[in-house]
């Protein structure tokens, strides 16, 4: 099997962009997938720095391919549920890959460690025994990177496998894995790569990010353990090599921003260096807003401290926050007392906010004017107020969920239209997302 090295990297970068020739020891550290350099696709269409305008870094990319630049754009989503969910994340892929390049979905959560995750157009298996964690809560053991997942398993023949209906396939194949003294070996299975045993012992707990070529049009990798000690895979991905946009998404169910803290920030430092965003897309808010002993000030000052310390770690992306969408509970009317009426649910339209939606939506209001980073108004744009959600939970092709808190799969596709267009607006590119 050939390993995605610096060496192979070059070979691929004579269609991708051209860069310096490694050193030896570069070489060497992209073979073992240990202290890689930021990848110069990445690099080449971001500026020098993004400046006080948050879009200025993905704007400057998208006009970049526009123009026939090599290279490639990265928008990354992070947050709770509604991300973690795949069709917000599949819909402005698309749209953004039909106008800009089409290079396959990127990272990945690793196999099925995200429970219920169904992403369309592809298949993902696992057989044998594995165990999978998340980074929701912080006494869940570690580590997390940049996904929140983990899936670890060590019996021989165990397999992990992930198969797309694409019919342009991939030709490349990322894997990050956590690695220690004790650390196994696998065989990864596509086509064009030998069946070689590959090991993932280090002296000391560490961090491998994999890179691997394999034949253009490939549909389906497998991950096979030899079972000689445990791997811990924290994410995996396929794509094309070219020029385009990648979008990925890594959210949690019950996820909040303090939940990021739970991610290992040196792992996470280093994988969002191997790959630095053109625009980073916070959405978190919805369990900030059942919290009923929510303190405004706190979880303001809290948001500005993670902007400030994404933008330091990322000083040529750009930032911008999802706001929090109304969400409510459904409220049923009070039980009839004997001989009068039943009484009128209470709430308008028979739905109650969450408890601490109005505070989360102040408390961003003030991160972003603080931070001046870029704001997408869910509630404006989509819910517009809580008690219209009664009703978009209603009729022939409903928005919401009866929970009035999740979308439909059309109003996630819905929100990634209007998404998608606020993000070319604040581009200062003309073009709206199709069915915005």
């Amino acid at each position: 099997m050939t390993t995605f090295g610096l060496g192979a990297m070059l070979a691929a970068c004579g269609r991708d962009g051209a860069e310096r020739p490694p050193s030896p020891a570069e070489t060497a550290r992209w073979a073992e997938g240990l202290a890689l350099p930021p990848d110069p696709a990445f690099e080449a269409l971001l500026p020098a720095s993004a400046g006080p305008d948050p879009f200025a870094p993905i704007g400057t990319a998208l006009r970049a391919l526009e123009g026939g630049a090599e290279g490639r754009a990265l928008v990354l989503l992070l947050g709770d549920s509604h991300s973690a969910g795949p069709i917000l994340a599949e819909r402005l892929r698309e749209l953004f890959q039909s106008r800009y390049g089409a290079i396959g979905p990127g990272r990945l959560p690793p196999a099925r460690a995200q429970r219920f995750w169904n992403p369309s157009g592809l298949f993902i298996a696992q057989n044998g025994e594995w165990e999978a964690r998340n980074a929701l809560r912080s006494t869940s053991p570690g580590p997390f990177g940049l996904t929140g997942y983990r899936l670890t398993g060590a019996r021989a023949g165990d397999t992990l496998t992930l198969r797309t209906t694409d019919p342009r396939g991939f030709d490349r194949i990322s894997l990050t894995v956590a690695t220690g003294p004790s650390s196994g070996s696998f065989r990864l299975l596509a086509a064009g790569t030998p069946d070689t045993a590959h090991a993932t012992a280090t002296p000391a707990p560490d961090l491998r990010q994999m890179r691997y070529l394999v034949s253009p049009g490939t549909r389906e990798m497998a991950l096979e353990l030899v079972g000689d000690g445990p791997i811990d895979l924290l994410g995996w991905g396929i794509e094309r090599r070219g020029r385009g946009v990648l979008v990925e998404a890594f959210g949690i169910n019950g996820a909040t921003l303090a939940t990021l803290d739970n991610r290992d920030p040196s792992i996470l430092a280093r994988e969002l260096a191997v790959a630095p965003p053109a625009l980073v897309i916070l959405e978190y808010g919805t369990n900030e807003a059942t919290d009923r002993d929510l303190d405004a000030d706190a979880y303001a000052a809290a948001l500005t401290r993670r902007i400030r310390t994404l933008r330091a770690a990322l000083p040529r992306s750009g930032i911008m926050l999802m706001g929090v969408p109304d969400a409510g509970r459904p409220t049923r009317p009070a039980p009839a007392r004997r001989g009068q009426p039943a009484r009128a649910p209470s709430g308008c339209g028979g739905v109650t906010p969450l408890v601490s939606l109005a505070t989360v939506k102040a408390a961003q209001r003030r991160a972003v004017a603080e931070t001046r980073v870029g704001f997408f108004d869910w509630s404006a744009e989509v819910t517009q107020d809580v008690c219209r959600l009664p009703g978009l939970a209603a009729g022939a092709q409903p928005l919401m969920q009866r929970d009035l808190v999740h979308f439909t799969a059309e109003g996630y596709r819905l929100t990634a239209e209007r998404l998608h267009a606020a993000i070319l607006r604040g581009a200062g590119l003309a073009g709206a997302s199709p069915g915005a």
